[in-house]
């Protein structure tokens, strides 16, 4: 009898290790619904360093960390850059280095703004401002510009504002114009002293269109600095 039921037993063990789903396979291969692939490579974030500096703090007095971009910093209202402020920036600190990015879908890191040889000693930029450093190339429509979130596609967007503190100006002399993310933070390398983020959330309206934003001009000439 006893054997009968241990036999019984085994059986039941066996069914449910068949029936159960496999333990570690949920997501594999994919991200959370709508975000990146799983193992894709945020190459922004990436660059930050390990040893975070808890006193450099990025803020807007437009929005909060984590919360909602407001409609007027977009491609679906007046495209204007947020007004930013910065405090905390390390002693030493020679240069400012200003990035906005989304990893999309696919897992690419696009860049919608890219400021760099920022005076350390600016703490602050107004709405729209496009004069506290060099501008260089946003990948959204490989413009030397903002570029306002419009992101394709139903559901939550997130974009992170990261600014950088650098030790020594990055030596660009020997990268292409307009100077792009891949040029930039290679020579950003090992000099980084700290790095602050403003993460923004965005939810395109139901029916937007992206002719307005398609039709935009850019802000400045192609090749300019």
């Amino acid at each position: 009898m006893l054997r009968f039921l241990a036999i019984c037993l085994s059986s039941l063990l066996i069914v449910s290790a068949i029936a159960a789903p496999a333990e570690g396979k949920k997501g594999k291969g994919k991200g959370e619904k709508g975000g990146p692939p799983a193992g894709s490579v945020d190459i922004v974030a990436a660059a930050k360093p390990n040893d975070k500096n808890p006193t450099l703090k990025l803020t807007s007095p437009a929005v909060k960390d984590g919360e909602k971009l407001p409609v007027e910093y977009t491609g679906d209202g007046d495209s204007a850059s947020p007004p930013l402020a910065w405090s905390g920036v390390p002693k030493g600190t020679q240069s400012l280095v200003l990035i906005m990015h989304h990893l999309d879908p696919e897992g690419k890191t696009k860049i919608y703004w890219l400021m760099y040889d920022i005076d350390p000693k600016t703490t602050s930029v107004a709405k729209n401002a496009t004069d506290f450093g060099k501008m260089g190339m946003s990948t959204v429509h490989n413009r030397i510009e903002y570029a306002p979130p419009h992101s394709q596609g139903p559901g939550e967007k997130k974009y992170v504002l990261t600014l950088f503190a650098l030790s020594a100006k990055p030596d660009l002399s020997k990268a292409a114009n307009p100077i792009a993310v891949e040029a930039l933070l290679p020579a950003m390398k090992g000099k980084i002293l700290a790095a602050a983020d403003l993460t923004v959330i965005y939810t395109r309206p139901a029916g937007a269109s992206d002719s307005k934003e398609d039709k935009r001009p850019p802000r400045r000439e192609e090749g300019a600095k």
